[in-house]
């Protein structure tokens, strides 16, 4: 265990605006992850049974994240850290030990929910999940608040994805391939909500490119420069998801200039408006049509790829995304916990 809460509610008192944070986090996902430690804090990630992994092929791990020691269990955070806060990314394993460490250590809890809550849930279960609350509660969407039933205070947030323009952007010097893209893990076991049976059904007959770990279908890139080159040299963007606030491989495809074609699920709606940064539908006729469109217009297709970027450029800024978090790092670390 770290030193004693006292010296943690010592080190609030006394640590500089500039000084990096201490934050206990959780493996959850690597390039969101990945623009977190942007901040410039420290991270610290506890690892436990039930928890995801960090995947090394997804993103590299940052020089200021630091995987702690699974074996070590509840000992792996080091001698002698005084943590200001800790970050919470699902109520579904993650928060049960974040909470209990918050309380234990006398440390600020941010809750972070990435997901959307499970169709035809009872409504006592999401009633419990009401009561599993940070000191500062964020979503990545208006839409997810709507979803998770959550009341809107002062102690709830949204902070919308970010993406790196610098990494995922077009590259003007390559063509791209008369093929639709698409980027899922585990795409048919998650159907549910990945939309797998869609893709097959409005696809079919199409030239189709497919990355992610699904065993038996495709495999995934083996670093984040393939994935990005997978992108940049794909004309078309297929998503099928159906219930994902807003899927991260989405965006950046569109960072990258390609033509996307969506489910109008979520918060995609949203984010893209149908024939001018893009095409949605959850008419699966009109999905495969836009597809057919696309791949027999490559004017349609790279007008809107370039509109689909200026989307991504003015409304899912990396800037606007690290600003946001470390505002919330920074609030939060000021929150004087005795437990």
């Amino acid at each position: 265990m770290p030193t004693s809460p006292v010296s943690t509610i010592t080190r609030a008192s006394v640590r500089r605006i500039s000084d990096p944070l201490n934050i206990l986090t959780f493996p959850t996902h690597e390039r969101y992850e990945t623009l977190l430690c942007k901040t410039g804090h420290n991270f610290y990630s506890y690892r436990a049974d039930g928890i995801k992994d960090w995947n090394q092929s997804y993103a590299k791990i940052p020089d200021n994240y630091q995987l702690l020691d699974k074996d070590l269990e509840e000992d792996q955070i080091p001698l002698g850290l005084d943590l200001d806060l800790i970050l919470s990314q699902n109520k579904f394993g993650q928060y049960q030990i974040a909470h209990q460490l918050s309380s234990v250590l006398h440390v600020p809890l941010v809750s972070l929910e990435h997901t959307l809550p499970v169709p035809n849930w009872p409504a006592e279960t999401l009633q419990s999940i009401h009561n599993m609350r940070g000191h500062i509660n964020v979503f990545i969407s208006e839409y997810s608040i709507d979803k998770w039933q959550w009341d809107n205070n002062s102690e709830t947030t949204v902070i919308h994805h970010g993406v790196d323009c610098e990494l995922f952007k077009p590259d003007e010097s390559v063509e791209r391939d008369d093929h639709i893209l698409s980027v899922v893990n585990d795409w048919i076991n998650r159907d549910w909500c990945c939309g797998f049976n869609i893709w097959q059904r409005i696809s079919q007959k199409l030239p189709t490119l497919v990355v992610g770990d699904t065993p038996g279908l495709s495999e995934p890139a083996k670093n984040t420069e393939e994935l990005v080159k997978n992108y940049q040299t794909s004309r078309i963007f297929l998503n099928t998801s159906t219930i994902s606030p807003v899927p991260t491989a989405l965006l950046e495809a569109m960072a990258c200039g390609c033509a996307v074609v969506s489910t109008a699920t979520c918060m995609i709606p949203e984010i893209i408006t149908n024939g001018i940064n893009g095409f949605v539908s959850n008419d699966e006729k009109e999905l495969e049509q836009y597809l057919i469109d696309l791949l027999n217009d490559e004017e349609l297709a790279q007008k809107m790829g370039g509109e689909a970027k200026k989307t991504i450029e003015e409304r899912f800024s990396q800037q606007q995304f690290i600003k946001n978090w470390d505002n919330i790092f920074q609030t939060a670390s000021q929150i004087c916990f005795r437990g």
